[in-house]
């Protein structure tokens, strides 16, 4: 008899702790986390000047399709120069080099020389902007005939 009634009360107790309404167990877990500086930059795309005669003329050529997006609230500068250490600020192809430098700017005017460092972006605050690169070449009849001119413009981003 003893083990009946033990029996059911534990049946009642279980029955009870089932259907009583109200009854939910509820858990919390706090989420953190902390929005740091950081950006993103896309450099401008490979610029394409094409065949290139002698000419008193500049031979130009743009790239508009780079990007900086960042959280900085000081802003950051965006520089671009030719850092190779010979025939820096040059279009070369092996060992044939153009007379004439390689300018550059971020608009279609104010051109610097390829190796002297170029500001191309200079923000403060937040920013979300395009860069552009403009390139100009001048070719005379003293240059070397040959293919595959090149010159590399490296970007560096520099928070403030």
């Amino acid at each position: 008899m003893k083990k009946r009634i033990l029996t059911l009360g534990m049946v009642l107790t279980l029955v009870a702790v089932l259907v009583a309404p109200n009854a939910v167990l509820a858990v919390t877990t706090e989420v953190t986390g902390t929005v740091t500086e950081g950006y993103t930059f896309t450099a401008p795309s490979t610029v394409a000047l094409g065949s290139m005669a002698p000419s008193a003329t500049p031979y130009k050529a743009d790239s508009t399709d780079g990007r900086l997006d960042g959280n900085n609230a000081a802003g950051y500068t965006v520089t671009g120069i030719d850092e190779k250490g010979t025939n820096t600020g040059y279009m070369v192809s092996g060992s044939d080099v153009l007379t004439e430098k390689l300018k550059i700017s971020d608009a279609d005017a104010s051109y610097v020389n390829a190796d002297t460092a170029k500001t191309f972006l200079d923000s403060s605050g937040i920013t979300g902007a395009d860069i552009s690169l403009y390139v100009s070449q001048l070719v005379t009849y003293t240059d070397p005939v040959t293919a595959g001119y090149t010159i590399t413009i490296t970007f560096t981003v520099t928070p403030k």
